[in-house]
């Protein structure tokens, strides 16, 4: 029996100790907050105020950054949040960088206050700021001149993968389309189609007609990508069509009969018909 009293007064001990810890905690740390703003904006940009959101005086608190810098700071009277000099960019953000489709991209910040008429220990506010994405990012293709090489021999209506252009910007801001520009010389034999892989989309170059790499060998075609940001961005490239070889031609001579004339006495070597 007092094993049984010393263990049940154990994990009553234990329990207590838990409780006294959970109010020590809670007392000292407010509920985590969400703001929202717009990367990339200006110095000074008010993101929230943590004194009227935490119903707080207007006076007597001090509030301190503990994280969030260098791109935030907070005014230790106001508890106001505001941007820095250092702009919030989405795209280079340590813990947004490899973020799905349509992840939401957060910020994290923790701010002290301290009540100077209590002078009791500052609490601290953890808190997260959602960064919205902007149409900061123009569509790129890696190489200004874009090169397929095509076989003569190749079937009216064959597929050729055309490299794709890379965005830092996603969702409606990310790449939106493809088109292609072609020459007179090159218009019935080429055109695009753009098929879509999951979220990404796909430009592949259609073979119209028939190939002859002995009547011309290399095409030369304009490829723009477009983002679906408002305004939309764009940029392009040139396509180059280089034409391969295909073993298409029979060898033929230049006459179908062919007569010569020696002496009896023509050395070893010598010519007698090309």
């Amino acid at each position: 029996m007092c094993q049984s009293a010393n263990a049940m007064w154990s994990r009553w001990s234990a329990m207590l100790v838990w409780i006294f810890l959970l109010l020590c905690c809670s007392a000292n740390v407010v509920n985590t907050i969400i703001y929202q703003v717009t990367e990339e904006q200006p110095p000074n940009t008010l993101i929230g105020s943590l004194a009227s959101d935490q119903g707080l005086p207007d006076t007597g608190h001090l509030y301190k950054l503990e994280v969030g810098a260098p791109y935030l700071r907070v005014d230790g009277k106001t508890g106001d949040i505001y941007t820095t000099e250092t702009p919030i960019d989405r795209e280079t953000l340590k813990d947004c960088r490899n973020l799905f489709e349509g992840d939401p991209c957060f910020l994290e910040f923790e701010v002290s206050i301290t009540d100077l008429m209590k002078g009791t220990g500052p609490r601290l506010i953890e808190g997260r700021i959602e960064i919205l994405d902007e149409n900061d990012n123009t569509p790129q293709f890696s190489s200004p001149v874009l090169t397929l090489s095509i076989p003569e021999n190749t079937h009216v209506g064959a597929l050729f993968a055309i490299p794709v252009a890379t965005d830092r910007d996603s969702g409606s801001n990310g790449i939106a389309d493809y088109a292609l520009t072609t020459g007179p010389e090159a218009a019935n034999l080429f055109s695009l189609q753009v098929a879509q892989d999951s979220d990404e989309k796909l430009p592949q170059l259609i073979v119209l007609g028939n190939l002859d790499r002995e009547q011309r060998d290399s095409y030369d075609l304009n490829i723009k990508v477009v983002d679906g940001g408002s305004p939309p961005r764009q940029s392009s490239a040139l396509l180059r069509i280089t034409i391969t070889d295909a073993n298409d031609n029979v060898p033929k001579f230049e006459k179908s009969h062919y007569e010569g004339e020696l002496p009896e006495n023509s050395p070893v070597g010598h010519s007698v018909l090309q």
